[in-house]
């Protein structure tokens, strides 16, 4: 079913405009037409049938057609995906897959070996641009609540940031750190989910030297993910799904 994104549900008694963006894809993009039912998310848990009203230029407004849904095996999970910013393509299909393995907040990194410049047109722009791929990836995938995508931060000031366990993917000890999976299984599965798990990868050139001694001084947890060398969103999509299903 045809899903679109909005900030509140419609109330049974009135019609609700779309937000620009919104009304422009379903007319646009998915060429609804006038009177379809759809599905509504509002984002933080809850969905709704609605019927689409085209009121012309490109503008719609919704009306209720059901009650309020929520399913709770529908929601994020307690996972924070902590990516170095990774150049192109690379970095967006992150962010999806992101999305369709159930994280809750996905946090770029800033990092020395980075090859993205994020100053020249700012934090803001990219953490709009990846919102806009995780939100169109929560229509697609079924879930119910937005994945937070946060304005990119540095390394150090990442680290000052407490997490119930953070599993650092650290490429460079892999022969003597533990594996994701044995690290998850010294951990209570209840634990897991009511204090979270934080999943920090790196960049595709490796972290300073600076950097790992600061990682090394912090709390996160060296953790290997075998014995292969992985590109950075191969990295993240298999820990995060090592991650994931320890929580399902």
């Amino acid at each position: 079913m045809k899903r679109v994104l909005v900030p509140s549900l419609p109330s049974p008694d009135s019609a609700l405009s779309l937000p620009d963006e919104e009304a422009h894809h379903l007319v646009q993009v998915l060429r609804i037409r006038n009177g379809e039912k759809i599905e509504a998310l509002d984002g933080r848990g809850a969905k709704m049938l609605v019927e689409v009203e085209l009121t012309g230029k490109g503008k719609a407004v919704i009306h209720a057609r059901s009650e309020p849904v929520r399913d709770p095996s529908l929601m994020a999970l307690p996972i924070t995906l902590e990516m170095a910013v990774l150049k192109g393509d690379a970095m967006e299909w992150s962010v999806e897959k992101a999305v369709e393995l159930g994280v809750r907040t996905f946090i770029p990194v800033l990092s020395a070996h980075a090859v993205v410049q994020v100053d020249r047109k700012g934090p803001d722009y990219y953490r709009e641009r990846w919102q806009k791929i995780a939100d169109q990836a929560l229509k697609q995938c079924g879930r119910l609540e937005r994945m937070d995508v946060k304005v990119p931060t540095p390394l150090e000031t990442l680290m000052t940031e407490k997490r119930g366990l953070r599993l650092w993917a650290d490429e460079a000890s892999r022969a003597e750190a533990p594996h994701v999976f044995e690290a998850l299984s010294r951990v209570e599965s209840k634990e897991r989910i009511t204090q979270g798990v934080a999943i920090l990868i790196g960049p595709e050139g490796g972290w300073s030297e600076s950097e790992r001694a600061l990682l090394l001084r912090s709390a996160c947890l060296s953790t290997s993910l075998g014995p292969w060398v992985y590109r950075a969103e191969t990295a993240a999509l298999f820990a995060t799904s090592l991650v994931a299903a320890s929580m399902r």
